[in-house]
């Protein structure tokens, strides 16, 4: 009847018994934060092959706390939404109208890449491929070209580059505004 005595086996089964392991209950994720502050009052660091910053005067202006999720949306060039067109349409297209105070520059980038992969993919989740822009900031290099930057997905990463504007940008490549 108490053959567990012997049975080192059957001892371990019957304590086991009197007492089971605890359940654990899985940690929930924390909510993601998708409240962004900037520090306008310090300038962003441009890369070492910039000649210079074409919009000198928009580096410091922006609100300093903005919600990514409420506050900011993407916005493509009317031609973008059905065809590829040259990066340097939709920049001449937003001084044209005034529209580059509205855009994020590299500050903004940078703020939302220090968020993380999770925040950037449950923002741009819509397109695996998607690459975000901050027209703001667009900058000369040293060749004579214009280079904006963005922001892009890569593994586990979110990446901070520089796009030439003569190449081409099609739905998948949004600039990222301040929301009206």
């Amino acid at each position: 009847m108490q053959g567990w005595i012997d049975n080192p086996k059957e001892l371990q089964k019957f304590l086991r018994g009197l007492c089971p392991p605890p359940v654990v209950a899985p940690t929930p994720e924390p909510p993601l934060d998708f409240l962004v502050r900037v520090d306008r009052s310090v300038k962003p660091t441009y890369p070492n092959w910039m000649k210079k910053v074409m919009h000198p005067e928009l580096e410091g202006t922006g609100p300093a706390e903005y919600n990514l999720e409420t506050q900011v949306e993407e916005w493509l060039h009317d031609d973008q939404k059905s065809e590829v067109i040259h990066g340097q349409v939709i920049y001449d297209y937003l001084k044209k109208r005034d529209m580059l105070a509205d855009q994020l520059g590299l500050a903004d980038l940078l703020a939302i890449q220090a968020k993380g992969i999770k925040v950037f993919r449950n923002l741009f989740k819509s397109f695996k491929s998607k690459a975000v822009f901050g027209w703001r900031s667009v900058v000369e290099v040293r060749n004579g070209h214009l280079d904006v930057p963005c922001l892009y997905e890569d593994g586990d990463w979110v990446v901070l580059s520089w796009r030439w504007l003569d190449n081409g940008w099609d739905s998948r490549r949004p600039a990222l505004r301040f929301g009206k």
